[in-house]
């Protein structure tokens, strides 16, 4: 029960992270095997966004603070908002189907609101030192034998 509680060694162990890739496979699956190949500019905004999620996420959590992470996911958050935008747009376009729409905003809708809650968690608990970078030592002052105390002006 402990193992639950623990501070996540690796992106990968995550909770969060099952529901990206998830995400991630699905919508890959669909821009593999639709007429988005065909409308490249689509295809590419939405291939870019969707990997940015992920990037994002990986790119935050390497983050000193936990303010840093929160504003990575914020911006995954954004990304993923962005791919389901675009995939309506492709729905409009005819190059997906509804039920591959409907399939991306059933994971990317929950998606973004777990994103959400997790933002406001790391806001909450501050952490300025999230235990996996080293901290450089602040040099020490030389030590002087002549050091003088306050006192009056001579």
């Amino acid at each position: 029960m402990l193992a639950l509680f623990r501070m996540a060694r690796t992106y990968e162990e995550l909770p969060l992270y099952k529901k990206v890739l998830e995400f991630w496979e699905e919508v890959t699956a669909i821009l593999e095997n639709s007429k988005l190949r065909r409308n490249r500019d689509l295809h590419e905004q939405i291939e870019s966004a969707l990997s940015s999620v992920d990037a994002n996420m990986q790119e935050g959590f390497e983050a000193p603070s936990d303010a840093a992470f929160a504003k990575a996911v914020f911006t995954a958050k954004g990304s993923t908002a962005e791919v389901i935008s675009r995939m309506k747009e492709a729905r409009r376009k005819n190059c997906v189907t509804e039920q591959q729409l409907a399939r991306v905003v059933e994971l990317g809708e929950p998606l973004g609101r777990m994103m959400g809650g997790f933002i406001k968690y790391l806001a909450e608990s501050g952490f300025t030192d999230r235990g996996r970078h080293s901290v450089a030592p602040t040099p020490r002052k030389p030590f002087s034998s002549t050091k003088r105390r306050p006192g009056p002006s001579r």
